[in-house]
């Protein structure tokens, strides 16, 4: 009786760690995903052809700083808001186009921000979020997990 041997090669992608949680402003909520390493960072959407109607990705740095972001490979457009430390909006890019042209350019406005929430396009718009809004950060990360300004 002749034995076969099979090797079980799993090819495994690289995928992002992150935290769900909710970004609300007392009215509307929105569904989260807060990345928690350097590279997820670095990749936020990228590659993805889309996020659903009230889902969206937070980015959460350990300090307040002038951040920067891109829209490199990215497959559609995107609401941005900077939010400082007091959890208010003090910046929106209303449908930042995805890049479609090396190089991209950067979004980075002259304020000052510990947080940057990317939503679909027409989302701040559709539930009246403005600048001065306050907003319910549910972050299930510590200030240690949370990666310093990425650029």
């Amino acid at each position: 009786m002749k034995r076969f041997f099979f090797t079980l090669i799993l090819l495994i992608t690289p995928s992002m760690s992150f935290a769900a949680s909710q970004v609300c402003d007392g009215k509307s909520c929105v569904d989260v995903e807060v990345v928690s390493k350097l590279d997820d960072m670095e990749r936020g959407l990228m590659y993805r052809t889309s996020l659903g109607a009230d889902n969206g990705m937070l980015f959460a740095f350990s300090a307040e700083a002038k951040q920067q972001f891109w829209m490199k490979n990215m497959h559609f457009n995107l609401d941005m808001l900077w939010i400082d430390a007091n959890k208010k909006i003090v910046y929106i890019g209303h449908d930042i186009p995805a890049c479609t042209n090396d190089p991209c350019p950067i979004y980075a406005p002259e304020v000052m921000a510990q947080y940057v929430l990317e939503l679909n396009t027409g989302y701040t718009n559709a539930h009246q979020w403005k600048l001065g809004d306050i907003l319910s950060l549910g972050l299930p990360l510590s200030a240690a997990d949370r990666v310093s300004n990425v650029q």
